[in-house]
């Protein structure tokens, strides 16, 4: 049986809100009498609810199913639906406009919504007949609702005669981005102003941002042209779906898209599917958007998620976590702040390499703009998208300030300044073992993992000496961390395990000396095993979130004498430790003054440092 993390308070919360069962706003009129003083919404997150149409036709059919979901449903709180016409077929007005009227007649919210797809899969929008029908489905909506919503299949895949012809000489990244931002305008946008002048439509992102451009959606220009624009964090089953995206790519993908224009990001969406038994998991996704604070976590669908559903066991462990969600995403203060990642718009790279560093505990900023003031940013291959990077990292060297890239992305420089910066000499493809070197200047410290562990052999000449992170053989150490002082900066290069995942299980100890190159950006770093993000908001304050089956003892490290006391753990409200140490040498080195905050968190337990 899988364990389940809730807090004492979540615990209290959830026993007053069953005998007082709150029954507003997301309620059926019930003989049961609802209490003047209980909210009928959570104060610090807003939820919204997706029907899918074979929702509605299963769970609005009639008074009676209306009346069980409606209760089912009424512990999310939630002030806002989404009701999804047909996709097969005319779009049945008096269905979609009688179950809009039932939510409004609750005093909820009700927006419409649209699966662009026929019978079978994608759209062609080359052909007139899928054409045709996105113009008919787009005005019927808007004879009903102020505002739909796109579910993420507008994307296109088609490969007909048609489509291939059209492209030309044009890659299909290009030619799919171009086409989409016109059928959209012409046959979606338009037709709907058309019914209804002010409604407004809103594009949903897909969650697998690798494929976009190559499919059709260009983040950058859909969210100029659109009226407003949601964020898929569908993280689920992270190492078995096939989509295999690590919890913090959801955090990652909230900071990122929305920043084309902050103003038009209404919301996170997020599902269960094929998520049965993985009840944890799902509550992860919640995490990272209360921790982005998302402006509405819409969930994907009512069908899912009803006891009728098949993944429906989540819900239970989701709804006992309800009013923690709400109480942490009061405490959260100041703006997020973590360490630049330059993802311009558009780019590909390193499968959610973003993702991974996150959850090795490195808070990830990401910008689409090259950051250049910064005492340290990442560089993954995603940055080559910019035709100026080699140029523009060297002058951010010049400058005194540092570069922090993948070995992927180093090997791409390989005709730049770049190819100056390190001596490297030939060696096997990989290289596999147990054993681990970390260096710190003069001291060094040789320590084992409990199994070996494949990475890509990079092999370096004794001087100068670069290998801060090393993986031992009886022949040689092979670079995992990689440390070049350049012009005034330094240059710090990460290899990546053979299997992503990998990073997360590598010794505390290598992770410790991964995180460190950050420290000067951040002010500390986190000491401990992987799986536990860290999100900074404001200058004092540190949520960590542990996303392991396991306990994780962890340490906020800074590197300077802070207060010794008047920490705090805000979620669960609880004083802290802080283990102070002043300046001293140990075996001929200086071991510089700094301040500990030394905690264990619970599996996917969040926890909240407050500084003094």
């Amino acid at each position: 049986m899988p364990v389940f993390h809730t807090s004492v308070r979540s615990t209290i919360m959830l026993l007053l809100l069953t005998a007082l069962f709150a029954a507003q706003p997301l309620v059926a009129q019930s003989t049961m009498p609802s209490p003047a003083h209980e909210p009928s919404s959570w104060q610090n997150v807003k939820y919204a609810i997706y029907f899918t149409y074979s929702d509605i036709e299963r769970l609005l059919a009639d008074s009676a199913s209306r009346r069980e979901a409606t209760e089912y449903f009424a512990p999310i709180r939630a002030g806002h639906v989404y009701l999804e016409c047909s996709s097969e077929g005319e779009v049945n007005v008096n269905v979609m406009k009688s179950a809009a009227d039932y939510f409004r007649s609750l005093g909820v919210k009700v927006s419409g919504a649209m699966v662009p797809t026929v019978p079978g899969g994608p759209m062609c929008y080359n052909n007139p007949e899928n054409q045709a029908i996105l113009e008919r489905r787009s005005r019927a909506l808007a004879q009903i609702f102020d505002e739909f919503i796109l579910d993420d299949w507008l994307f296109t895949t088609c490969t007909c005669e048609k489509c291939v012809e059209a492209r030309g000489n044009m890659s299909w990244a290009d030619y799919r981005t171009k086409l989409l931002l016109e059928v959209s305008e012409k046959y979606i946008i338009e037709p709907a102003k058309k019914v209804h002048p002010g409604i407004r439509v809103i594009i949903k992102y897909p969650n697998w941002y690798e494929g976009h451009r190559l499919n059709g959606y260009d983040v950058y220009g859909e969210t100029k042209q659109f009226d407003a624009m949601a964020v898929g964090i569908e993280t689920r089953t992270r190492a078995t779906h096939d989509q295999h995206i690590p919890i913090y790519s959801g955090f990652v993908f909230q900071k990122w898209w929305p920043s084309v224009d902050p103003k038009k990001w209404v919301g996170s969406w997020l599902d269960n599917y094929d998520m049965k038994g993985q009840a944890n998991d799902y509550v992860a996704q919640v995490w990272q958007a209360v921790l982005a604070k998302s402006p509405e976590i819409i969930l994907w669908c009512a069908g899912q998620i009803h006891h009728t559903g098949p993944s429906s066991d989540v819900f239970p462990h989701f709804r006992e976590m309800l009013p923690e969600f709400d109480h942490v995403a009061g405490l959260l203060k100041g703006n997020a702040r973590g360490v630049p990642m330059y993802l311009p718009y558009g780019s590909t790279g390193e499968y959610n390499i973003f993702g991974y560093l996150g959850m090795a505990g490195i808070p990830i900023d990401p910008v689409a703009e090259f950051p250049d003031t910064t005492q340290t940013a990442i560089f993954t291959e995603h940055s080559l998208r910019d035709p100026g990077l080699a140029d523009k990292m060297i002058s951010r060297l010049k400058n005194g300030h540092d570069v922090f890239m993948t070995w992927s992305l180093f090997k791409k420089l390989g005709n730049t300044e770049f190819k100056n910066t390190l001596n490297l000499m030939e060696g096997p493809e990989t290289v596999s073992s147990s054993t681990f070197r970390g260096r710190s200047g003069w001291s060094e410290q040789v320590f084992k993992s409990d199994r070996p562990f494949v990475f890509p052999a990079i092999e370096t000449t004794t001087w100068p000496y670069a290998r801060d992170l090393a993986l031992v053989r009886e022949d040689n150490d092979f670079g995992i961390l990689l440390e070049v002082q350049y012009m005034k900066g330094t240059i710090y290069i990460l290899n990546m395990p053979d299997n992503s995942y990998d990073l997360l299980r590598l010794p505390v100890e290598a992770l410790n000396t991964i995180r460190r190159p950050f420290t000067k950006e951040l002010g500390m770093q986190l000491e401990g095993p992987g799986g536990v993000g860290m999100y900074l908001f404001g200058e004092k304050q540190y949520a960590l979130y542990n996303m392991n089956d396991e306990p994780a003892n962890v340490t906020l490290h800074f590197p300077d004498a802070l207060p010794e006391s008047g920490w705090r753990e805000l979620a669960h409200d609880d004083l802290l430790s802080v283990n102070a140490a002043k300046a001293q040498q140990m075996r001929g080195f200086d071991i510089p003054l700094h301040t500990d905050v030394s905690f264990t968190i619970q599996p996917f337990e969040l926890m909240i440092v407050q500084a003094p």
